[in-house]
């Protein structure tokens, strides 16, 4: 199974002032192809970073050509990684667990016995498009 992660401008919680930058469906998790947003200093150099990581992945889902592709539209932070730039720096969180600034040790960011700290009704983004790839369905030929 794929470790699914969303990427924001914005904090995503705020519906009505995030920009979202697409998803990717294998390897969201922060130590793997995603550490490279750890150094993100601006809004301008995450999407940077995050166009560099997609840019020549299969399963990324361009918001510009699809929607949101998991099945989880009601509750965004069931996605596996969700980063977003905001506050002036990269935050990640795992499903609900809070933010984490992205420049700490991820390696023990979230414990198994820390409760929810994240809504678990904000809704998933709409992009232009049929729903995206997700990593049950990538077929490659």
């Amino acid at each position: 199974m794929g470790t699914r992660a969303s990427f924001f401008i914005g904090n995503p919680s705020n519906t009505a002032n995030r920009d979202w930058l697409g998803c990717i469906a294998w390897d969201g998790y922060p130590s793997g192809a995603c550490k490279a947003l750890a150094g993100a200093t601006s809004p301008e150099d995450f999407i940077a970073r995050v166009e560099s990581i997609c840019r020549s992945r299969d399963d990324f889902c361009d918001p510009a050509k699809h929607s949101f592709p998991f099945p989880w539209r009601d509750d965004l932070y069931l996605t596996d990684y969700t980063y977003a730039f905001f506050d002036g720096r990269v935050q990640v969180t795992c499903y609900h667990s809070g933010w984490r600034d992205m420049t700490d040790d991820m390696s023990q960011a979230w414990k198994d016995d820390e409760a929810d700290e994240l809504p678990g009704d904000v809704p998933a983004p709409e992009g232009r498009g049929p729903k995206g790839p997700d990593s049950i369905m990538i077929i490659s030929a």
